[in-house]
């Protein structure tokens, strides 16, 4: 019964009244709404009371573009009383000020996914950013300093000869991957719990009990965790990560896995190529110059740590994935000696690269999921 104000295009109008109870209203209604020589005629549809005389048509109906009417087929008559689906989706457009003030308008959500171009965890947000930690930001930009900065010195040394141009290519290969898998798992929603969560039908068949967030004041689902810095629950919620300025969780653990994979075989690629040229250079023209040789000493102290680094958060993961207890229940569950006690099954790989070829696994391409919901 209600409808939502349209501000737009004319070709898409819609009326500016809602039916009623009346049948004569109703009627008026349709015939605004079901463009001439659509098909079975409305009156039909739906006849008035006795005693009420019909409202005649419109005599100038709105034109409307034949996939914003109710009909899908020429024979079927169209719903009583609903909105086309182009002005449900275009009550997101309403102003906010006509939202709040006349209750006659609504705003539709039905797609979960907010159409503002601003920065943010929240859900009004529609790039995912967390814009709060200034220390997460500084830590995520030199992730991109130290990546770029190695890229560039394996690049001199190729182009100085130092080390052979066919070594060179992969590892800025496995560079620009390594920037991309952190940029998507940067700027990915980890899977923050909405404000409309519900609990899954097999859930609410057991009859147990279902947590709620004390700080969302919503649905909490199992194995979720409220962070503080993002300010959201998030499923599945391994750990927040400072160097990606952003909670690791179920949609974007697979960027997280892609990026510790990249990262550990650029420094060991990185330790093989300097140390093959550090004992194996028997010539004037493998070694490096004063630039190159400060350049090189930075680099290898920075594929030293990368590498030991990547190593325990690679363990860390693999471990999670196969006992199914993220790194935050496992804390929890050391604290209070229940180890001993868990019951989660290990995370099936499909859970977490999707059920797409193999080829997208080892790509930082959005996964794929056989069922969003139990994966979340």
């Amino acid at each position: 019964r209600r409808m939502a104000r349209y501000h737009g295009d004319p070709l898409d109008a819609v009326p500016s009244f809602a039916p009623t109870s009346s049948p004569d209203h109703l009627v008026a209604y349709q015939q605004h709404l079901v463009p001439q020589g659509a098909g079975v005629g409305v009156s039909s549809q739906v006849p008035p009371s006795s005693g009420q005389q019909q409202v005649p048509p419109s005599p100038s109906p709105p034109v409307m573009r034949p996939q914003e009417t109710y009909r899908s087929h020429p024979d079927a008559p169209p719903p009583a009383g609903l909105p086309s689906p182009s002005a449900i989706r275009r009550c997101l457009r309403c102003p906010p000020d006509d939202v709040d003030a006349d209750p006659e308008f609504y705003m539709d959500a039905f797609n979960d996914q907010p159409w503002s171009c601003s920065f943010g965890t929240g859900e009004e947000n529609g790039i995912w950013m967390n814009t709060k930690d200034q220390a997460g930001t500084i830590m995520a930009v030199l992730v991109w300093f130290l990546l770029i900065y190695s890229a560039v010195t394996i690049t001199f040394l190729a182009n100085t000869e130092s080390i052979p141009v066919s070594l060179s290519t992969p590892y800025t290969i496995l560079c620009a991957l390594a920037l991309a898998s952190h940029a998507k798992t940067t700027f990915t929603d980890p899977g923050a719990v909405p404000q409309s969560a519900v609990p899954i039908e097999s859930l609410r068949q057991t009859g147990t009990g279902h947590s709620m967030c004390s700080q969302c004041q919503t649905f909490k689902p199992p194995q979720s965790h409220h962070c503080r810095i993002c300010n959201r629950c998030v499923s599945k919620m391994d750990h927040h990560c400072p160097w990606m300025n952003n909670c690791v969780g179920a949609a974007n653990l697979k960027y997280f896995i892609l990026f510790l994979i990249y990262t550990w075989i650029i420094s060991a690629f990185a330790l093989c190529l300097l140390g093959w040229n550090y004992f194996m250079c028997a010539s004037d023209a493998c070694e490096f110059n004063v630039i190159l040789t400060q350049l090189v000493r930075v680099m290898t102290v920075l594929a030293v740590g990368a590498f030991l680094f990547t190593s325990s958060m690679l363990m860390n993961v693999c471990y999670g994935i196969m006992t199914g207890i993220g790194t935050i229940d496992r804390l929890k569950k050391k604290a209070t000696n229940t180890m001993n006690q868990s019951d989660e099954e290990p995370v099936p790989l499909a859970d977490v690269f999707g059920v797409g070829g193999w080829a997208t696994w080892c790509l930082p391409c959005d996964p794929v999921f056989e069922d969003h919901d139990v994966v979340m």
